[in-house]
């Protein structure tokens, strides 16, 4: 039979003390568990750059090449082109901000798609494509997105630049006597009367000259701002 001293006990109860050091405890191993996931999300994504406070990731550049949503030149090795990769995304990057600035044009959904089937031809197979974009996490959506953002920055070259490209019939003849026809008996091909090559010649010279253009926008663009590179290098 149980006394009448023990059956007035209380249960037994830690010392505050003790509790308190075990609560300590607990919310320092929820600290360093916090602290090892961010790192380990940190190892996963790292910064690759960043322009003007908006960070470009690895995953970035990882999805890009495993898409080939630019274009990749015919004698780049693996990190030329990852480095490549990351150089347009920097120039997207300030030249979409610029564009949205003056309001971005809404793109029609027709070259958006006519877009996507060009990317779709980088690749052997539509079924090769779609691995790709399953190895990628992106969907067709996401990529139409990426699409439309890079079509808005092509409009507003083709609004605000193109027209300002002139060629004359002086520059055209110039270019036909020298570079061009020279080019042409280098490979062993013959060479047409001018007034049958003077528009070919004249779209040529404009393209060459709007890329000059484009590309000293995106240095002026890029000198305004801070743009740190880290690493390309997966």
């Amino acid at each position: 039979m149980i006394s009448r001293e023990l059956q007035g006990l209380e249960p037994l109860q830690e010392p505050s003390g003790s509790r308190a050091a075990r609560i300590a405890s607990i919310a320092v191993l929820a600290l360093i568990i916090a602290a090892a996931a961010a790192t380990a999300q940190k190892t996963i994504d790292r910064v690759a750059a960043v322009v003007d406070r908006q960070v470009i990731t690895l995953s970035e550049i990882d999805q890009m090449v495993a898409i080939h949503f630019f274009p990749r030149r015919t004698s780049a090795a693996d990190d030329d082109y990852r480095h490549d990769v990351l150089e347009a995304l920097i120039a997207q990057t300030l030249r979409l901000r610029d564009v949205q600035r003056f309001g971005a044009q809404d793109v029609p959904k027709d070259s958006i798609e006519a877009r996507l089937q060009e990317m779709e031809k980088r690749f052997a197979s539509e079924a090769e494509y779609m691995t790709a974009l399953r190895s990628a996490e992106l969907s067709l959506d996401d990529v139409r997105a990426l699409v439309k953002r890079q079509l808005q920055v092509e409009s507003y070259v083709q609004e605000r630049l193109a027209p300002l490209i002139l060629v004359s019939n002086e520059e055209i003849q110039s270019y036909y006597n020298t570079t061009w026809s020279q080019q042409r008996r280098e490979r062993g091909l013959p060479i047409p009367p001018l007034p049958e090559v003077r528009e070919e010649i004249r779209t040529l010279l404009k393209s060459t000259r709007l890329q000059s253009d484009i590309d000293q926008w995106t240095e002026q663009l890029r000198a305004h701002v801070n743009v740190d590179v880290y690493t390309w290098r997966g």
